[in-house]
């Protein structure tokens, strides 16, 4: 049984905004110990917090419940383009003004400097968003180094004025070290987890680990899901994937590649064995130069949309109709262009449903009508897709190809976007898979 937790807003334990005191939210949380719950009960509370757990257990959809649940005002960032666009924010470094971070060996207070003598505009106002954060929200908090997180919460210290760790901002971060890592300049370098930064332990997180796996209900595959997580490919789990091995898929099966030179060749070789006349739709774009390319590199959707009757393609945003209780479709959803009209694609679900698909806009930052936008079919071919632009997709089915996967994290995250065991289909049988030890002694502690 669910239960709902209903709060009303009030004025104690010191926190404007915040409605009950430090030891009600406690009571209340012990009376209801789901991890999802007891992370509502302390982010609600004011409390900075870490919520993870592996693919699939509903991350999202606590964070999305948290933030309509709020009483303040939540800035949501991510540290990469994709990731933000995904949860309707903007990137870490742009919401604080930080252009890029400070460069290898320096200072915090180097860079600060730096960015003070800078005229751009782009820095005031980051700078100002930091003035003025009430709960500022990470998500895919694994993919942000350490190093940039301490400039982070220096950069909320210094500019208002308060010595608490990040100047007394309310922090929730989201994600799965287990997934994606941080960015590395070379690979020799080590990976910079943002859990080894001094920031980090300043900020003294609650923990909030979701164990319940939400998008798989394959108790067999659930298990050999969690292995692979932590590199543990052998006895009943290696079966059960090696099982999965196909030399020959479906055309029309979705396929997941390492990198996008696979993905464009085998999309494009996809649209020409196709009959009929190809159609290209251009994104409507407006506004700074700087903002639409952002958006253009960003976005699951291609700024030159190649379509044809027949081509497989994939939903790329969540579209709901007033009075229709289910959405009319959703992000990851596949289907088929049935025809390629004025203003109008229209699209057969795999369910049997046909959809007529208008276009939307996207906008680069939601508080200000004069940045730029793009506006385009929320589509793109579903032959194939990167790995990295799988991240929060979940598919009924896919082809894996994950040979070259070498980051840590990289061919888990391929595998649990899938759905069932049936779904799931590899290339060839794979000769090892990458994971951080340290990474693993962190959940180790966790989990303790």
């Amino acid at each position: 049984m669910q239960t709902n937790l209903c709060f009303e807003v009030g004025e104690t334990n010191g926190r404007p905004g915040f409605p009950f005191t430090d030891a009600e939210y406690e009571a209340l949380a012990d009376s209801v110990l789901t991890p999802e719950n007891r992370f509502r009960a302390a982010a609600l509370g004011g409390n900075n917090c870490f919520l993870t757990g592996a693919g699939g257990t509903g991350k999202s959809t606590q964070l999305r419940a948290f933030i309509a649940e709020c009483p303040r005002r939540v800035s949501v960032t991510a540290p990469t383009g994709v990731a933000a666009l995904n949860v309707g924010g903007m990137t870490i470094h742009r919401f604080c003004g930080m252009l890029i971070g400070p460069a290898p060996g320096q200072s915090n207070e180097e860079y600060f400097a730096q960015l003070q003598r800078d005229p751009r505009r782009s820095i005031l106002g980051g700078f100002n968003r930091v003035r003025r954060c009430e709960v500022l929200v990470i998500d895919e908090v694994s993919m942000l180094p350490g190093r940039q997180l301490e400039f982070v919460e220096f950069l909320f210290r210094r500019l208002r004025g308060r010595d608490e760790p990040f100047g007394g901002c309310q922090v929730i971060a989201t994600g799965d070290f287990l997934q994606l890592p941080p960015v590395r300049t070379a690979e020799t370098e080590p990976y910079d987890w943002g859990f080894q930064a001094p920031a980090w332990a300043a900020a003294n997180f609650r923990t909030f680990l979701l164990e319940k796996v939400r998008r798989q209900d394959e108790a067999a595959f659930v298990r050999a899901l969690a292995d692979f997580r932590v590199g543990r490919v052998w006895g009943d789990s290696a079966r059960i994937l090696q099982s999965r091995v196909r030399s020959n898929p479906p055309a029309t099966m979705p396929r997941l590649f390492t990198h996008n030179v696979q993905v464009d060749k085998w999309n494009g070789f996809q649209l020409s064995e196709l009959a009929g006349e190809e159609t290209v739709s251009h994104a409507q774009q407006s506004g700074p130069e700087l903002q639409r390319e952002f958006l253009t590199r960003n976005l699951l959707t291609p700024a030159s949309l190649h379509l044809k009757p027949g081509a497989l393609v994939m939903f790329t945003v969540n579209k709901n109709e007033p009075g229709r209780a289910e959405p009319l479709f959703v992000n990851g959803q596949i289907g088929t262009v049935v025809d390629v009209e004025p203003g109008t694609v229209v699209v057969e679900s795999k369910t049997g449903g046909v959809i007529r698909v208008e276009r939307f806009t996207w906008r680069y930052a939601q508080d200000d009508p004069e940045s730029a936008t793009f506006s385009q079919f929320p589509l793109r071919l579903a032959w194939a897709m990167t790995i990295h632009k799988a991240q929060g997709l979940t598919l009924d089915s896919a082809y894996l190809d994950i040979r070259a996967a070498r980051e840590p994290g990289q061919a888990y995250v391929a595998v649990s976007r899938v759905r069932s065991l049936a779904g799931l289909n590899f290339k060839e049988w794979f000769k090892g898979v990458h994971v951080s030890p340290e990474a693993i002694e962190f959940y180790r502690q966790i989990e303790n």
